[in-house]
């Protein structure tokens, strides 16, 4: 979490800078050129989730051949996907102006466009070729070395990031220092892995035994529907801005998708805690405390998001034109699409950890397929056909949303694992809905009349704070799943006194 801390800080540090030192357009070409990329990065097809859960159970008996042999099958396949990316990759430079609306957005100043993307080309292929060894670190429960590896290196390139920035105003250098300090950062992991696990060397020729390889295709095959889907819905927003509004306006959006990625990148930090905690839960009760227990999870859900969306809601905008300019600004009713869009997927999250737990892939495995043609098809006709620009392309993901993921991953949890109906699903999200609308109502009507200063920021905060958590106290305080958390967080606070005295 501290590490997270201090990225957002630096995350927020450098994108002032980047905008303060080069045009708004830039801001749109890195958006853009990191969606391609990411799209290439469909290669991968979950190999690299299979591997880790291969993993556990050789760590935990210190099986050395058998760890080095998945080691080994691994960097084969990432070193595959890197080629692969690095290929695929260039094919498409011939391309790069189809994704741009007006070409007269690109910035003078900057070199050919095809040059700006082979650098973000390499960096994204150089994460694949020492990256896999980071994998080993997490599952070995060394995690906290990756984290202050990745620290580090986040500090090295946002510091030197800057420097460029002021010394020569220029994109290029700003590209190499990311494209050094990402090479650097899978280096030096890769070296502590070395270290950490010697017997590596040693068995650099072993191979993957049948069993296992069968598992591993198998899951592969499972999750591959869902990669393809997660990557093209993921990718697909910044691109159709970009084609059918142009670079400027994907720039803006950037700065928006930059706020809510990294209340999202935190929220689900929260709840990945508790996978393995739920997975033990699952295992162990029958279908009714499990359904119990998901009405706690999913009301601290709701409340989470609740919270998270009403803040966004009131308090983006305020924050964006005091960093950096009411320029940047977009109006108010595209703005609740994009928080709509971010609290639909913040309450997926109860659901998504029973899933997992539960192992209900195969169940749930046309799905993003299903709403990456959907988000597709919609987000093209609304933005194009109906002219509605930014706001049909985030409409285009509501509609595909409401379509999948909202009704698909709640019904499968809700017939596979408690064998109920899932309507009563339902009836709580609504409720929690309807305090996410009353709250962003109550806190716009009092924060209009609140400066947009940084003094009046803190207020308006103060108010966007307060209001949702009186508001779920009031309509729930009385609930089985209130008083829950409400013992559980107060048997917290009463351990951590009494650490404390001792």
């Amino acid at each position: 979490m501290a590490g997270q801390a201090v990225s957002l800080v630096l995350s927020f540090v450098t994108r002032t800078f980047f905008i303060k030192y080069l045009d708004a357009s830039y801001l749109g070409i890195n958006g853009l050129f990191t969606n391609i990329l990411s799209m290439l990065s469909f290669a991968e097809l979950g190999f690299g989730t299979a591997i880790i859960y291969e993993l556990y159970k050789p760590l935990a008996e210190n099986n050395q051949k058998k760890i080095a042999a998945l080691m080994n099958l691994f960097k084969s396949i990432y070193r595959f996907v890197g080629c692969f990316i690095l290929l695929a990759g260039s094919l498409l430079i011939p391309f790069l102006d189809f994704f741009i609306e007006d070409t007269a957005e690109i910035p003078q100043g900057i070199p050919a466009l095809w040059i700006v993307y082979v650098l973000y080309l390499l960096n994204s292929a150089a994460s694949y070729f020492f990256n896999y060894k980071r994998s080993l670190v997490i599952a070995s429960q060394n995690g906290y070395i990756d984290s202050l590896n990745t620290l580090t290196f986040t500090l090295l390139r946002n510091v030197l990031q800057i420097a460029m920035l002021v010394l020569f105003r220029a994109f290029i250098p700003y590209l190499v220092v990311q494209i050094l300090c990402t090479f650097l950062g899978n280096v030096f992991i890769s070296i502590k892995a070395d270290k950490l696990f010697p017997y590596l060397k040693n068995y650099n020729s072993e191979k993957v035994d049948k069993a296992s390889l069968k598992n591993i295709t198998k899951n592969v095959s499972a999750m591959a529907c869902h990669k393809l889907g997660s990557v093209l819905v993921s990718g697909v927003d910044n691109l159709l801005i970009s084609k059918f509004v142009g670079l400027v306006a994907a720039g803006y959006y950037s700065n928006y998708t930059l706020l809510t990625k990294t209340v999202r990148t935190l929220y689900i930090q929260l709840f990945s805690a508790v996978t393995a905690s739920v997975g033990n839960f699952v295992a162990q009760k029958s279908s009714e405390e499990n359904y119990v227990f998901y009405r706690k999870l999913f009301f601290f859900n709701g409340y989470v998001a609740v919270f998270c969306s009403s803040c966004l809601a009131t308090l983006i905008n305020p924050f964006i034109t005091i960093l950096w300019g009411k320029e940047f600004v977009f109006n108010t009713g595209l703005v609740l699409i994009i928080i709509l869009n971010f609290y639909l997927t913040c309450c997926r999250q109860a659901s998504d950890i029973f899933i997992d737990t539960n192992g209900l892939f195969w169940q749930v495995r046309w799905k993003s397929v299903v709403e990456a043609v959907i988000n597709l098809i919609s987000s093209i006709v609304l933005a194009k056909c109906f002219e509605l620009g930014i706001t049909g392309v985030m409409l285009g993901t509501t509609i595909s949303t409401l379509c999948t993921n909202f009704w698909w991953e709640p019904y499968v949890v809700f017939k596979y694992v408690f064998k109920k109906n899932v309507m009563g699903y339902f009836k709580q999200f609504f409720q929690y809905f309807i305090v996410v609308v009353l709250s962003i109502g109550v806190c716009t009507a009092i924060e209009r009349f609140i400066p947009v200063t940084i003094v009046g920021f803190v207020c308006a905060a103060t108010v966007s704070v307060v209001v949702p958590n009186v508001m779920m106290w009031i309509l729930f305080r009385k609930t089985v799943e209130y008083e829950y958390f409400k013992q559980m967080i107060g048997n917290v606070v009463h351990r951590v006194i009494k650490r404390k005295r001792r």
